[in-house]
């Protein structure tokens, strides 16, 4: 059983600052997301549990006119992206709290949207055991009884967010052989993996990454734990707009991008 559950979460969605079309930078207020100790497991095979909480985040980003909207080809995406990587500079400031009088170990899972599909990791089903595949950002973190981590996501790691997601995109449009060693969810993980980046030389990522990189437009923000918690997670983001013209003023909601509404998600391992 598998299921994405949203409990004790508010998203505040107006945007503080100048205008963004003066290119200055607009902070988000807080998204904070949590989840209690009665939550039910999205996965239960009867041995292992895993318990997650998720909220959709959307960027403050404007659709183009139809004017705007490109035209031509753009390998992998299905035509040339508006919302380019380079047009907007990110910075989401995270704070992780354990409200229990015990230490829990928490993922921060950050799954990325670009204005064509959103990334699903799903999990790969073995016979021995099921792990989830990476998301898009996976860190652990150990919360001490009542205690605190902050951490940063920076610009970089915002961009390599978007690079993953568009060799995502590749690896689907152009899977390798299904005897391969390389087949399933096998290279969606070595993209999303942290220890990979994309400005070092990786020749089996290499041939799937795009000469252009569509930007991200939001993401699916989650927690996950292996055992019931009461935790939060309170990010606030700063997004700048590079390009003058990409981000919206704030309180105007009605041009936003918005959650795409196709889904991608790795295939299945294959059978052996």
């Amino acid at each position: 059983m598998r299921a994405r559950t949203l409990i004790g979460i508010a998203l505040v969605s107006a945007a503080l600052g100048a205008c963004a079309n003066d290119g200055e930078t607009q902070v988000i207020p807080p998204v904070v997301l949590g989840m209690t100790e009665t939550t039910a497991p999205a996965y239960d095979d009867g041995q292992m549990q895993i318990y997650e909480s998720f909220l959709p985040v959307p960027l403050p980003l404007r659709r183009p006119s139809d004017e705007e909207r490109p035209k031509g080809e753009a390998d992998p995406y299905p035509r040339p992206p508006f919302h380019l990587a380079g047009d907007t500079r990110i910075t989401a400031r995270f704070t992780l709290s354990n409200l229990e009088d015990k230490p829990h170990t928490v993922e921060l899972l950050i799954d990325p949207w670009n204005e064509f599909v959103r990334y699903s990791p799903g999990v790969v089903v073995g016979d021995e055991e099921t792990t989830p595949n990476f998301s898009g950002i996976d860190r652990f973190f150990v919360l001490p009884p009542l205690g605190r981590v902050e951490g940063i996501l920076t610009p970089d790691d915002i961009q390599e967010l978007a690079t993953d997601l568009g060799t995502a995109m590749k690896l689907d449009k152009q899977p390798p052989a299904a005897d391969s060693d390389f087949a399933g969810p096998a290279l969606y993980n070595r993209a999303f993996n942290i220890q990979n980046r994309s400005s070092r030389f990786d020749p089996l990522l290499a041939p799937f990454i795009p000469s252009v990189i569509a930007g991200i437009v939001g993401f699916d923000l989650g927690l996950r734990t292996y055992e019931p918690a009461k935790i939060a997670v309170e990010v606030i983001l700063d997004v700048e707009d590079l390009s003058g013209d990409r981000v919206l003023p704030a309180g105007d909601d009605t041009r936003r991008v918005g959650r795409p509404g196709d889904t991608l998600t790795p295939p299945a391992a294959p059978m052996r």
